[in-house]
């Protein structure tokens, strides 16, 4: 967003407003192609325009096949990961308690000994020395915060004790394939993937738009000055240096 600025500021100080019309620059910016078609180069408009629908379609299609894989991955979370097996498997008060807690089946018949020793290397106690569990204050309940809570379940292993597979005398940090853990991790990521894809388009949706702008002005430009296409190529001139800690650095100038 910053270049695109950047590169908007800098036509504007390089435009001669006396000389030029300034509304195809303005009909290219809010979208592409229709600064082209206003000066007649309306081959070049209707590329710019199968460009911006096929993008608009990228997005709509990958967006919707996030939100359909997002769906998937929390139903396959709702079924297979329980808060109930994930907090008996370490709080040994709340176990003792849970006959009246939601889904009492789900509950570990025994403390986890990974799950137990996790908890105490991180318990710390307030100003009346009462322990503060460091998974309970760490935990995203589904009903507060439900973006988290699915997030979570994937991104930290000290989640792996709630998965209906999980064997705690078989403790691993790391999903194995196959795990309930492992394949809902790939799920994320394919909803991520999805979602990232459909960004990645529109960035290139708003690069198409800078393509324009600067396809619009010289075009102005070369109307303007009655230029041919050879003069406004030969205009052009490309600069390349050689900086001190091995990096380099690309100029283009035009000389009006």
């Amino acid at each position: 967003m910053k270049r695109l600025l950047a590169i908007l500021l800098l036509l504007a100080f390089a435009i001669p407003l006396a000389a030029i019309d300034v509304k195809p620059l303005a009909y290219s910016l809010l979208m592409p192609g229709v600064g082209e078609y206003s000066l007649g180069y309306k081959t070049r408009a209707y590329a710019h325009w199968a460009v911006e629908l096929g993008g608009w379609y990228g997005v709509v299609r990958y967006r919707n096949l996030g939100f359909d894989r997002r769906y998937e991955y929390e139903a396959y979370a709702d079924l297979h990961w329980s808060e109930v097996r994930w907090r008996s498997s370490w709080d040994a008060d709340w176990a003792d308690n849970c006959v009246d807690c939601e889904d009492p089946a789900d509950a570990w018949d025994e403390l986890c000994a990974s799950a137990v020793a996790f908890d105490e290397s991180h318990i710390t106690y307030d100003d009346n020395e009462n322990p503060v569990h460091y998974l309970d204050t760490h935990f995203a309940p589904y009903s507060e915060d439900p973006q988290h809570y699915y997030e979570n379940l994937g991104k930290y292993d000290w989640y792996r004790w709630g998965w209906d597979d999980y064997d705690c005398a078989d403790d691993h940090l790391d999903p194995r394939p196959g795990d309930h853990r492992y394949i809902y991790g790939k799920m994320r990521n394919s909803s991520d993937d999805a979602f990232n894809t459909a960004h990645n388009i529109l960035t290139a949706m708003l690069l198409a738009r800078v393509v324009s702008l600067v396809d619009t002005y010289i075009l102005l430009v070369r109307l303007d000055r009655g230029s041919s296409d050879q003069a406004i190529r030969d205009g052009w001139r490309m600069s390349y240096q050689i900086e001190d800690r091995g990096g380099f650095r690309l100029g283009m100038t035009r000389n009006w």
